[in-house]
């Protein structure tokens, strides 16, 4: 049928004659439903920034609250006692003011497309953007911006309006949430635990993304590496052991004190392989008085049998979990490491494994200028053979595949690599590294210069 022939559009102009419907609308209904858009906005950003300032309250916040008896903090708490109907409800209230946000918005644009005599499909292409840009901002970005950094204001302003609609929408939303729970337990599948590689990863993301600090990402690496890490990666070596013979005088006790400043000693008689115990530094204090039974007075000697503690010996296999329970369960912060054989490997205390989770502590005692390496020319550091190949690896940007080893050190790679006990001047080549022996004290390598080598160019292809 022809338009201009129907009784209904007999008295319109031509131009509006084949138009839609529903782009018939009045001055009046046109200022009714920019109103009525401009309300539902607002609600939609009041009910957005709700979910967010509800459930971002402090718990003082929550205590302070609990204790007022105004009809605002009645209204708070009651919502935040039931928080999945608080949820329900804000995403069942935020999705009907989007929609019908979107229906005025689709009504408006085709009456707009006729007085400005564009195509339909233009028009509403010009709203669908117009109004996702609206939504994004006014309706969802500023709001929970807003909520987020005032959110107790927000809740107790919000409060108003939210309330009386979360008390009527209860009922649904209770049946929402059971149906969801219904739903989740029929489709639910175990998962398997997160493994720690994938804590690492995740943590790795996390720095990426600028949720996590690069101190944050090595502190979890830390903690999840700790139940992996042996003794013998974290303890000192019985080569750089401070122990007192049983020999030893008062004097020659206390003058080991002041040098080393330590405060704990393994007792050996003879040889380290030998321990008789572990002395404290304040258990000598009262032989600094006048006379004590176990001291010898004609020739300034201890009875250290008597005074040193019983020691703790531990494998050097065992794991740093593990010893840090030790250590809690026997009160003391000192163990003995042993060998296959029994011989004294070295010793570890429990600043040693705090410092496998937190980094080097050093205090007042330790040498401020103290390092492993120092750079000595492009691409060549002066390293002391005792540092750890990890720590290496770490400082010169490469990758040293350190788990195929059995020893943890740059003098235990020498050693690996030269198969003998190495002189000053000597040069040995691994991966990118060429490591020269610098220094040789009684058949231990001291120091040792270390140049990176360039990448090998690779070579072109045929």
């Amino acid at each position: 049928m022809d338009p201009a022939s129907s009784p209904a559009l007999a008295g319109l102009p031509d131009a509006l004659a084949g138009t839609s419907p529903l782009a018939l609308i009045g001055p009046l209904e046109t200022v009714a439903y920019l109103g009525t858009l401009a309300v539902l906005l607002t609600c939609s950003a009041l009910f957005s920034g709700s979910e967010v300032a509800f459930f971002s309250l402090s718990p003082a916040a929550r205590e302070a609250l609990g204790n007022e008896t105004s009809r605002t903090a009645h209204r708070v708490r009651w919502l935040l006692e039931h928080p999945r109907s608080l949820l329900n409800s804000i995403l069942i209230l935020n999705t009907l003011v989007n929609v019908g946000a979107a229906v005025l918005a689709t009504m408006l644009t085709l009456e707009a497309a006729v007085v400005l005599a564009w195509s339909e499909t233009t028009a509403l292409l010009v709203q669908m953007v117009a109004l996702t840009f609206v939504l994004l901002v006014v309706s969802e970005i500023a709001p929970k911006v807003t909520a987020s950094r005032k959110p107790e204001a927000f809740a107790r302003g919000v409060t108003r309006v939210l309330y009386p609609l979360a008390r009527l929408l209860h009922p649904v939303s209770n049946t929402l949430a059971r149906g969801a729970a219904w739903i989740q337990a029929r489709m639910h599948r175990p998962s398997e635990p997160l493994s720690s590689e994938d804590l690492k990863t995740m943590a790795e993301v996390g720095e990426a993304h600028g949720s996590l600090e690069e101190d944050e990402r090595a502190l979890i690496h830390s903690i999840l590496e700790f139940g992996e890490t042996t003794v013998r990666e974290v303890m000192v070596s019985r080569v750089d052991m401070i122990a007192l013979p049983e020999t030893a005088t008062l004097d020659e006790a206390l003058a080991l004190i002041r040098e080393s400043g330590h405060s704990r000693f393994p007792l050996y008689r003879d040889h380290l392989d030998h321990i008789l115990g572990v002395v404290y530094a304040k258990d000598l204090l009262p032989f600094l008085g006048n006379g004590h039974p176990a001291r010898a007075p004609e020739a300034g000697r201890v009875d250290w049998s008597a005074l040193a503690r019983q020691p703790r010996f531990v494998p050097h296999s065992k794991k740093l979990d593990d010893m840090l329970a030790d250590f809690q369960a026997h009160n003391t912060h000192m163990a003995i490491v042993v060998d296959e054989y029994g011989g004294t490997a070295g010793l570890v205390t429990l600043e040693d494994l705090l410092e496998e989770v937190v980094g080097e502590i050093r205090d007042e005692l330790d040498e401020p200028n103290e390092t492993l390496l120092e750079a000595a020319g492009p691409d060549t550091w002066r390293v002391q053979a005792r540092i750890d190949l990890d720590d290496l690896a770490e400082a010169l940007g490469i990758e040293l595949d350190t788990d195929a080893f059995d020893f943890e050190t740059l003098g235990g790679l020498i050693f690996h690599l030269t198969g003998e006990v190495p002189s000053p001047g000597d040069e040995v080549a691994y991966e990118r590294l060429k490591l020269t022996v610098e220094a040789v004290d009684q058949n231990r390598i001291k120091e040792v210069l270390v140049t990176l080598l360039p990448l090998p160019e690779t070579a072109e292809e045929e």
